[in-house]
């Protein structure tokens, strides 16, 4: 896969935030003052362009999906900076709320009520090639043309899993699914490739892998940041990446997605083919909020 093998490249220096402070005498000797909670407000970006993601091929493979940037002006760092606090403040935008619809009884709706608790997990964001996937080639899932392997059938929920590529992101018991550890499965690039292969309403099969592998360099593309560094010419990613599992408020309604399967709102009870994934890009302050949800449960 080397005619593939970097995803992309940027090359802005990041600039960062620096604040300056005077100290007296008597602020010395003054108890520190509790910090307010930082606000972040965010503005749609209508002129962004997403090539990657609305391209026909990305299309054409999800339904029901979309991806929304919008621009923040507060510095923001996880490191310094409360996260829950930058994405409640984002689920709460009044341009997030517009653009940013939610499906409820197949329709798309506008989040009503106030977002009090994000519930989330922090990805990791490392990986700049698609070299990642190279072991499926040492594996029983392709053929040596880069074919998927159908397999017998396997039933979840009543929906058959006919192939051994979507095996390893739907069944533990797989004899595949140790070909990436917990590690590898915490990793964004993953999750792409598994959004790509089970989203849509009827989770459309590809036969060869290099499609999938088109439209996940894409959105990818599209997604996070990466930069060079000078000093050693490696690329490096800068974004931050959050998948958002649930939402929890006063009078909020409708849910994130229109089907849970857990009565735990503090648990990662999305069904397999739904997903909400924030990604910051701290460069440029970009937001990018991608989403999938289907009324339907489909594997």
């Amino acid at each position: 896969m080397s005619e593939a093998s970097s995803l992309l490249e940027h090359s802005n220096p990041i600039v960062s935030s620096e604040e300056h402070f005077s100290i007296t005498s008597d602020a010395v000797n003054r108890p520190p003052s509790p910090e307010p909670e930082p606000n972040f407000h965010f503005k749609y970006h209508c002129a962004s362009i997403i090539d990657g993601y609305y391209s026909t091929n990305v299309q054409d493979l999800l339904e029901k999906c979309y991806i929304k940037r919008f621009v923040y002006e507060e510095y923001f760092d996880p490191q310094s900076t409360d996260e829950s606090t930058f994405l409640k403040n984002l689920f709460n935008n009044p341009f997030f709320r517009k653009e940013c619809l939610v499906q409820c009884q197949n329709k798309w709706c506008e989040i009503k009520g106030s977002v009090d608790v994000v519930i989330y997990k922090r990805l990791a964001c490392q990986v700049t090639s698609l070299d990642f996937f190279d072991r499926l080639y040492n594996s029983d899932i392709l053929r040596p043309t880069g074919t998927i392997v159908k397999s017998f059938p396997i039933y979840i929920n009543s929906f058959p899993i006919t192939d051994k590529l979507r095996q390893i992101f739907l069944l533990p018991q797989s004899s595949n699914y140790d070909l990436f550890n917990d590690d590898d499965r915490n990793e964004f690039i993953f999750h792409v490739l598994q959004s790509v292969c089970l989203g849509g309403d009827i989770c459309q099969f590809e036969d060869e892998i290099n499609k999938y592998f088109e439209v996940v360099k894409g959105i990818y593309r599209d997604l996070i940041c990466v930069q060079k560094n000078t000093s050693t010419g490696n690329l490096m990613v800068q974004s931050y990446v959050y998948k958002i599992n649930n939402l929890q408020g006063t009078s909020l309604s409708p849910p994130l997605f229109p089907i849970s399967e857990s009565e735990d709102e503090n648990t990662d009870n999305i069904p397999s083919n739904d997903f909400c994934y924030v990604t910051v890009d701290p460069v440029k302050r970009w937001v990018n909020v991608w989403y999938h949800a289907a009324c339907e449960y489909c594997c």
